[in-house]
């Protein structure tokens, strides 16, 4: 009798502190949906539950193109989800979320398909030789090193034939609406040395990422996008750490 007992108030004490930490999980969903994405990033507490909600399903759906690390992978052309650059929006929580939520290129309505890189060299509009002086443009716009000669033949054809500067704007900078990465910024989703360069000039770039809208949970995807938000964006003092000699 007195182990039956004990046995009883050992099940019902589980109960109950496994209905305490289900009401726990559920009111921090309910907290983590109930305000707006931006304002997630600035709860300590959230951001520490989303990095637990969003940890696995990151490594279950997302790491086989980006990789565990989040470094991204210049084979599929998935960027790295670490650094401060970002290709749509300005890289805050909404715009992360609205990417997780239609994806890009995806065929979804609210997908981000605005243009895609042209293939300058197979469509003929570039010869292999003027590509070749539009890649030594760009290595100098990223503040590499370059032949100067090509470059500058590379920076009539980008400004003028070619037409780069309408997506990549005249200054190389790019263009979050469009997608259109900063050239300055010497961060490369395909590869930054001259063959990557060339080969993304000349075939051209059509990367797809799929919308998780169906596939997952509205809480997963919030959680998501605050955790790669968190990723990108070391606390301040953790930056200045790792900068200082």
């Amino acid at each position: 009798m007195i182990k039956t007992a004990a046995l009883l108030v050992l099940l019902i004490s589980i109960s109950v502190v496994a209905a305490l930490l289900y009401g726990r999980h559920a009111r921090m969903e309910d907290r983590l949906l109930s305000v707006l994405p931006n304002a997630a990033a600035s709860d300590p507490a959230l951001v520490r539950f989303a990095a637990d909600e969003a940890a696995p399903v990151y490594a279950k759906h997302c790491a086989s193109c980006h990789g565990a690390d989040m470094r991204g992978r210049s084979d599929l052309g998935a960027p790295n989800l670490v650094d401060a650059v970002s290709l749509y929006g300005s890289g805050d929580v909404y715009d992360i979320e609205r990417t997780v939520l239609y994806g890009i290129r995806s065929g979804e309505s609210k997908g981000r398909d605005i243009t895609s890189m042209p293939a300058f060299g197979l469509t003929g509009v570039l010869s292999s030789a003027q590509i070749q002086s539009v890649v030594e443009y760009v290595l100098q716009l990223s503040g590499r090193a370059f032949q100067p000669a090509p470059a500058a033949d590379g920076r009539e054809l980008f400004l003028g034939a070619a037409g780069c500067f309408d997506c990549h704007g005249p200054d190389g900078r790019g263009n979050t609406d469009y997608g259109a990465p900063d050239l300055t910024a010497n961060v490369w989703n395909s590869g930054g040395d001259r063959q990557a360069l060339f080969n993304a000039i000349y075939n051209g770039q059509r990367h797809i990422m799929p919308g998780w809208r169906r596939a997952l949970s509205l809480v997963e995807i919030r959680a998501l996008a605050v955790y790669l938000h968190e990723a990108s964006h070391p606390p301040q003092t953790e930056m200045k750490l790792a900068g200082e000699p």
